[in-house]
């Protein structure tokens, strides 16, 4: 982490031990930049406050509601052959921009598919288009879950529970010394790194094992340097987030005051144990650590050693979660790694071949707590990584509003874009809290961000549902009764506007650019409401940029609900990587269920699985172009409800029509079929993810 800036401004003075604590949350904001700690003892403080003063806002704001009101609230390309080309000759993972590899569970290079099936890693060969090898299994530690490709290795992100690993494995027993033999949640968790050496297929090996405190968030890669980025909230054995009230509280009637006393010095001995328990608590218990397996023994790489100037806050920031961004470089022999933290709230992650952006609210909710006269805001914290396997900070912004996901963001020719929301989030204690409003944000600088265009007051009363920006041009869904489609030119970025808008029944979850169309998923609707039972395909013409037009939509409806099915979904109306759209066809999963009792009285359920193919004529239609039924997978007497059962993932090959082919992949199996006539080539089936494997992952 870069420094530019060398003092740190706390928001609180010393002498939190005190035992008369004042009802005072007047905190103030400055900026988003990034200050980095000039020692551990500055890091270990700031860590300390913050967790102090977030501890102490909650319980005094139960206790500005007499704790009647709820109850305790938690926050909770291959070696072999360059023959095949990934856009070309095969569709790839569906990812934001170009040039940057998004981490998921399915990858492929086009001579072989790499899958992630329960706790293994599944590597199946395609040697020539339309057929199905399977080449080989990999046991992998913990709950992988994503994973990245680069020539002759595999970069898997697991998440790995260090309390389910057996009472002698050195791991368990190094992070509970570490932790003074407790189990608490932040340390607990580990976000696994495995470099998997495939230069044989039939034989892949773990080369490296990195284990790093905390959730796994995303990953990118960048030509041969990975970047993940994990969050640790580390939460403090001990504290106690709802006052303990005594049994008299409860004797006493309801409206009685002397009630709201009672609740006020619970609060306040409640404040004063906290502020033991934090300030006792050492600096190797709030931030993460990184353990690499070495040979049967494992080595322990401190964060925090080396004087702590790899962390690094926000001016004003009041989190005590860290946000660690590792940055692996595969193209070095030894695999070698840097690592940089900052201490945020939970982020959001965006990356262009040379940027990356961690955005973050800038206050928890808490914070806002008799501080009404703030707006809620985002911290847009920026890092140049066009550098193999360094990550460098330039600078932080601030823009008012809150974030929607990664396609909130976009970095062009040097500006940063936003698309943010205020108002979104009701303030229980604010009579009239104000009205969401929707705005599109211009950032840019070299040593920090300043908003240098914005364009406000879009869709009053909405919220964003989806966005996307592309070169000079961006694009907004909004959503409350009608589906307005906002057309944004930023081609001055220091003047950006509305274009066009255009209203029709339904929402878009997810935007995909093609030539002068947008093609979307989402819900349809008409004017009586939503139609929430069926995904919808919508195509719009935006080649009149001031006058967008919708020239289709299709709605993906489950099997007859009067035989029981139930609504239907995709994964694509939530997770981009599903949809995928490849020479004028778009594969999208489409599943439902219906639950029966059979003649002995047994109680089960039937799934309906599969991939929905859909013509898309880019002269303004849709239609249905055939479908692949993994039902079969699913439909027996060992499932449970709460198995994957649903066709996940699709991959063309071939870029003509005659002779393409398309993969589906579920948890059960992989089919391939033939596009011209959607005949079964080849099918693989997988032993798949148990119900507990499931159960843990979440």
């Amino acid at each position: 982490m870069r420094t530019f800036a060398v003092f740190l401004i706390l928001s609180m003075a010393t002498g939190c031990l005190e035992d008369n604590i004042e009802v005072n949350n007047k905190s103030p904001r400055t900026t988003a930049n990034l200050v980095s700690f000039e020692s551990c003892g500055d890091l270990h403080e700031a860590l300390q406050q913050n967790l102090a003063e977030e501890m102490r806002v909650r319980l005094l704001s139960s206790a500005s509601h007499g704790g009647r009101v709820g109850g305790p609230i938690r926050e909770a390309a291959n070696s072999q052959d360059s023959g095949r080309e990934q856009g070309v000759d095969y569709s790839g993972t569906n990812n934001q921009e170009g040039g940057v590899d998004e981490a998921d569970f399915v990858k492929t290079d086009g001579y072989f598919i790499y899958l992630l099936n329960g706790a293994r890693l599944e590597i199946m060969g395609v040697p020539v288009f339309g057929e199905l090898t399977h080449e080989s299994t990999l046991e992998l530690e913990g709950y992988p879950f994503q994973m990245l490709i680069g020539d002759d290795a595999l970069t898997v992100f697991s998440q790995v529970y260090t309390y389910q690993m057996p009472e002698e494995h050195p791991l368990r027993e190094l992070v509970a010394d570490r932790v003074n033999d407790s189990w608490w949640y932040g340390s607990a968790i580990l976000t696994k790194v495995t470099v998997v050496d495939i230069s044989d297929r039939t034989n892949p090996t773990a080369s490296r094992e990195l284990f790093l405190e905390g959730w796994y968030q995303t990953a990118r890669r960048v030509d041969g340097t990975v970047r993940a980025v994990s969050y640790g909230m580390m939460d403090i054995p001990g504290l106690i987030y709802w006052p303990e009230l005594p049994d008299e509280y409860y004797q006493i009637d309801w409206d009685d005051p002397m009630r709201d006393v009672i609740w006020d010095e619970a609060a306040q001995r409640a404040i004063r144990q906290n502020n033991v328990t934090i300030f006792n608590t050492p600096l190797s218990d709030f931030v993460p650590s990184i353990y690499e397996r070495i040979g049967q023994g494992f080595v322990e790489h401190r964060f925090a050693a080396g004087g702590c100037q790899n962390f690094a806050m926000a001016d004003d920031g009041m989190s005590h979660g860290i946000s660690s961004i590792l940055s692996l470089n595969l193209e070095s022999p030894s695999f070698s790694f840097e690592s940089d933290h900052i201490v945020t709230n939970w982020s959001t992650v965006y990356a262009s071949q040379d940027v990356m952006l961690l955005a973050e609210p800038a206050q928890d909710w808490w914070w806002y707590w008799n501080n009404d006269e703030f707006q809620e805001a985002t911290n847009v914290h920026r890092f140049d990584i066009s550098t193999a396997g360094v990550t460098t900070y330039t600078g932080s912004g601030r823009i008012d509003g809150l974030t929607l996901d990664q396609f909130s963001f976009s970095e062009y020719q040097g500006n940063v874009r936003v698309a943010a929301t205020t108002g979104q989030w009701g303030r229980w204690w604010l009579e009239n809290p104000p009205e969401p409003e929707n705005h599109v944000y211009v950032l840019a600088g070299t040593s920090s961000l300043e908003v240098i265009g914005h364009v406000g007051g879009i869709a009053i009363g909405e919220r964003i549902w989806s966005s996307r920006f592309l070169g000079d041009k961006g694009f907004l869904v909004t959503f409350r009764n009608v589906d307005p489609l906002w057309t944004i030119d930023l081609s001055n970025p220091t003047n950006p506007g509305i274009i066009g808008e255009l209203k029709v029944p339904g929402v878009s979850t997810y935007i995909h650019p093609i030539e002068d169309s947008l093609l979307t998923i989402g819900y349809g609707g008409d004017d009586e409401g939503m139609f929430w039972w069926a995904p919808q395909i919508s195509l719009f013409d935006v080649s009149d940029f001031a006058a967008p037009a919708v020239d289709a939509t299709l709605m993906l409806e489950p099997p007859s609900p009067e035989d029981g099915w139930s609504y239907a979904w995709s994964e694509a109306m939530w997770e981009h990587k599903a949809f995928q759209y490849w020479n004028g066809l778009l594969a999208i999963p489409l599943s439902s269920y219906r639950s029966y009792y059979d003649n002995e009285g047994y109680y089960g359920y039937e799934y309906f699985s599969r991939l929905q193919l859909i013509n898309v004529d880019l002269e303004g239609s849709l239609s249905l172009y055939g479908s692949i039924d993994h039902s079969d997978f699913f439909n027996t007497d060992t499932e449970t409800y709460w198995d994957w059962r649903d066709v996940r993932r699709s991959i063309f090959m071939g870029a003509n029509f005659d002779t393409m082919f398309i993969y589906a992949i579920s948890d059960r199996g992989v089919s391939v079929h033939k596009v011209s006539d959607m005949s079964l080539a080849a099918k693989v089936a997988l032993p798949g993810t148990t119900g507990y494997e499931y159960y843990w992952w979440f």
